[in-house]
């Protein structure tokens, strides 16, 4: 349980730095990749926001490698390992451009990205 409030706290303070900007945005496609260790496990959530203010977030379970697709122009993630071996990347790509990106090897570690505030 302290694992989910841990991530829960890390995303609000994500979108709460990313949601400082004033500039006028526009929604754009994003993709969410998850790599690493193949066949590995990992839980987790990413919320996206739109130019409009509606967020959406989505709980997953997943398995190493795998593609999440969504549309807005805030994007935050973080998804955690299941196991103590290998290694989880997780990256937010805008078209085919990386914008932000985390890796952890450490055991039932945790990668937390979000798009950069303008």
């Amino acid at each position: 349980m302290k694992k989910y409030c841990t991530i829960i706290l890390l995303l609000c303070f994500i979108i709460l730095i990313a949601g400082c900007s004033t500039t006028a945005m526009t929604d754009t496609d994003f993709t969410v990749k998850v790599s690493g260790t193949e066949g590995l496990k990992f839980n987790g959530s990413y919320m996206i926001t739109t130019t409009e203010g509606k967020s959406e977030s989505k709980s997953v379970d997943g398995t190493v490698p795998t593609e999440y697709t969504m549309k807005g122009n805030i994007v935050s993630v973080s998804f955690q390992k299941q196991t103590d071996a290998g290694d989880l990347k997780g990256e937010i790509l805008q078209g085919n451009k990386v914008v932000a990106q985390s890796e952890t090897s450490a055991a039932y570690g945790v990668v937390a990205v979000a798009t950069p505030s303008n």
